[in-house]
């Protein structure tokens, strides 16, 4: 990945490094600045937020609206981190009652399927795949539900990482080692049609 900017706390550099390394961590961030000046630039200032806050989303969304948010390279998902977002579908699954009693890895991979089974049935009954469109569930509810074949693997993957939250996996990581593992693999490995 490619970075545009690094950030660090300062009480991060004063408290996790040793006395030298900070003294030469504070003398190349005064180089850099006296530099830009010297180039005619001013002195960086910078916004920083943290990516668990909760309207981080929302901060990205203003960046790509204003076309600084890379060129599709920088994901908010890369960002957030897929174990944040593990969390929060768990937290969320558990806020709602659906863990008041525990239930079985079997059926949680019953209900993964059938996210899969409504986003074939939506392909079935004609739908575009891009297709997505919005559907009050009653009169009650403040906001109405997304539908449609991106909506069902949304489904897929927030039942995933619930699934994950409640079992203490390391989604993250497994992700990134079975992809690494994968790009390893020849063309079309197992002979396999589809």
């Amino acid at each position: 990945m490619e970075y545009k900017y690094a950030v660090a706390k300062i009480s991060d550099i004063d408290n996790l490094l040793e006395k030298e390394d900070r003294q030469t961590m504070y003398h190349l961030l005064n180089v850099i600045n006296n530099r830009r000046e010297l180039e005619g630039k001013t002195l960086n200032s910078y916004i920083v937020i943290n990516t668990d806050e909760p309207y981080a989303h929302d901060v990205v969304d203003i960046l790509k609206q204003n076309g600084h948010w890379g060129s599709g390279k920088n994901e908010l998902l890369k960002v957030v981190g897929i174990n944040k977002l593990v969390k929060a579908a768990h937290e969320n699954a558990v806020s709602k009652g659906w863990w008041d009693e525990d239930r079985s890895f079997g059926e949680i991979i019953a209900l993964i399927h059938s996210e899969a089974s409504e986003a074939l049935e939506d392909y079935r009954n004609g739908r575009a795949i891009n297709d997505m469109w919005l559907e009050p569930e009653d009169e009650t509810m403040m906001y109405a539900k997304p539908c449609g074949i991106p909506s069902e693997l949304a489904d897929i993957v927030i039942r995933v990482f619930d699934a994950c939250g409640r079992y203490g996996i390391d989604l993250e990581r497994a992700i990134t080692k079975k992809m690494a593992y994968n790009a390893t693999r020849p063309q079309k490995h197992g002979g396999k049609v589809i």
